[in-house]
């Protein structure tokens, strides 16, 4: 009888430790870092060689995503200012807004000169999970793999510390919080830095001021027109293609 009171004790008290480390709602800062030396590796002549003194090898810039149970809201904190490549990076400060509940999103893009407003349904995505494991910003994360864009392999590192099935851009569906996220084939990476579980009210899930002329449109639209505008760009229009569909 005793050890079954005990065993009811331990159970209580590691049911209410583990609710109160249940984060379902704060605000998580993401470092985006991009290799841009790399996207010059493969060109030939001087140009590209005189370029590449020009600018630093990597562009790092803030993001926060600000969250509850029921939504998300991501969107470009700090942009790294210390080189003049700004002009052709493509989609690096996507605004997106995510509802759980009814599995919807909206992604404010720029790609180029042009301005998106993507209004669809949530990606799925087909999560392998490992069992490797790495501590990120505090937060024990478990690894998981997917594929998209039929060749784009995704490593993604999260936390179910955090309640929530979401993550940086527009990537989600894991059992937790994606604190991590590694994108091999476009030298890119995000890593949360800092992670605060606060309250959140539903004026902080809206941006303050949203972009204007921007072309609305659904995934299937938007990927048809991006095709048809990069038809003539060669080689490099699959990495254009690529990072416009993060």
């Amino acid at each position: 009888m005793k050890k079954r009171i005990l065993f009811l004790v331990a159970f209580i008290y590691w049911a209410h430790l583990s609710a109160q480390q249940m984060v379902i709602n704060g605000r998580i800062l993401f470092e985006r870092r991009e290799n841009l030396h790399k996207q010059f590796e493969n060109e030939k002549g001087d140009w590209a060689q005189e370029w590449l003194k020009r600018i630093p090898k990597y562009q790092t810039d803030i993001f926060e995503l600000v969250f509850t149970k029921s939504k998300s809201y991501y969107y470009l904190k700090t942009e790294d200012e210390s080189n003049s490549f700004s002009w052709g990076r493509v989609a690096h400060d996507n605004l997106v807004l995510t509802d759980f509940n009814s599995k919807h999103y909206t992604s404010y893009k720029n790609i180029f000169d042009k301005s998106y407003v993507v209004d669809d349904s949530l990606a799925v995505f087909k999560w392998k999970l490992t069992g490797e494991y790495r501590n990120i910003a505090g937060y024990d994360c478990r690894k998981a793999t997917t594929i998209i864009l039929d060749s784009i392999y995704i490593i993604a590192f999260y936390s179910d510390q955090i309640a929530v099935k979401g993550g940086p851009e527009s990537f989600n569906g894991l059992p937790g919080m994606i604190l991590g996220l590694v994108i091999p084939r476009i030298n890119l990476t995000y890593f949360a830095t800092k992670v605060e579980a606060v309250a959140v009210t539903d004026a902080e899930l809206q941006p303050a001021k949203l972009p204007k002329k921007a072309k609305p449109v659904n995934r299937k639209n938007f990927m048809s027109e991006i095709i048809s505008a990069l038809a003539d760009w060669g080689a490099y229009a699959s990495r254009v293609f690529w990072k416009a569909f993060l």
